[in-house]
C-alpha cells in the first residue's frame, strides 16, 4: 500500500463535514431529478441543532408557476439517501410534469 502524499494528507484534515454532508445531499437530489444548471432546481440543506440533516428543494416553471416544493430530514451520515427521499417526494408532487415541460419545449 503506498503512502498518502503530502497533498493528500493536508487536504484530508481540512473541509467542513457538515457543508460535505449539505453537499452531497443536494448533489444525490439533483442526480434524482436529472438536474443541472439548465433546471430551475433550489434546494437548500442544513445540519439543525437535533443533529439532523434537513433539506429542502424547489422545482419552478420557466415562468415561476407552478411551483412544488418539498422537505425532509435524515442522519448527517445518510445525506444521498434523504437527497434521493426529497426528489422522490417532488416527482410526486408533480415535479416530472415541470421538467418534462422545460426539458421538451
Amino acid at each position: 500500500m503506498r503512502a498518502a502524499s503530502p497533498a493528500a494528507e493536508l487536504l484530508a484534515s481540512t473541509g467542513d463535514p457538515e457543508a460535505d454532508a449539505c453537499v452531497r445531499a443536494e448533489r444525490a437530489l439533483l442526480a434524482e431529478l436529472h438536474g443541472g444548471c439548465s433546471v430551475p432546481v433550489g434546494a437548500w440543506a442544513r445540519i439543525g441543532p437535533d443533529g439532523l440533516l434537513h433539506r429542502s428543494a424547489t422545482v419552478t416553471s420557466l415562468n415561476g408557476t407552478p411551483q412544488i416544493t418539498a422537505t425532509g430530514q435524515a442522519p448527517a451520515d445518510s445525506p444521498e439517501k434523504l437527497g434521493a427521499s426529497v426528489a422522490a417526494d417532488l416527482l410526486a408532487r408533480g415535479a416530472t410534469d415541470i421538467l418534462t415541460s422545460i426539458r421538451n419545449p
